[in-house]
């Protein structure tokens, strides 16, 4: 794939900061458009709100849906790194295999748009953000695998949901 800094790109580099969470949203699906495949659904999601005081574990709680809970939060590094080794490598559908092959015009959009993903949150979120793995309980369905992602920004809490069920 031809290496570009998405972060250069005018459309991320200019656009008016209250509108890039939407922006990330409909790159999401877009993305989950591309990568879905027969029994292989991807649901991606960003959803914000205010910190509950100091209490990360409510701030999150709360950006879940109504059936779950936060069973555990472990830090991480650095969301970046997460994010760009998630979107989409994590979630290419391995079947049919010659569709998804490094190089493959499918492979190459799905990269360009996670890449483009990332560069977008680069503008919420500062590099160096408190960011946290999130273990996810319900009592109904959630994803088979999943990738959340808590993010602590300024006043605002954000949760990145990548999942797939196969």
């Amino acid at each position: 794939m031809t290496v570009f800094d998405w972060r250069s790109f005018g459309a991320a580099r200019e656009a008016r900061l209250e509108l890039v969470p939407d922006i990330v949203r409909d790159a999401l699906r877009v993305l989950e458009d591309v990568l879905d495949e027969l029994n292989h659904a991807c649901t991606f999601t960003l959803s914000e709100g205010p910190l509950a005081g100091d209490d990360v574990v409510a701030s999150v709680a709360a950006l879940l849906p109504d059936d779950c809970r936060v069973s555990r939060l472990g830090p991480v590094s650095s969301w970046l790194e997460v994010t760009r080794e998630s979107l989409p490598g994590l979630f290419i559908p391995w079947r049919p295999e010659e569709t998804w092959v490094r190089g493959s015009p499918p492979r190459e959009l799905a990269e360009a748009l996670g890449d483009w993903t990332v560069a977008l949150l680069g503008r919420l979120w500062p590099h160096d953000a408190q960011a946290w793995s999130v273990t996810v309980e319900c009592r109904g369905r959630y994803e088979g695998a999943y990738v959340d992602l808590a993010v602590r920004a300024a006043d605002r809490m954000w949760l990145l949901h990548l999942g797939v069920t196969d």
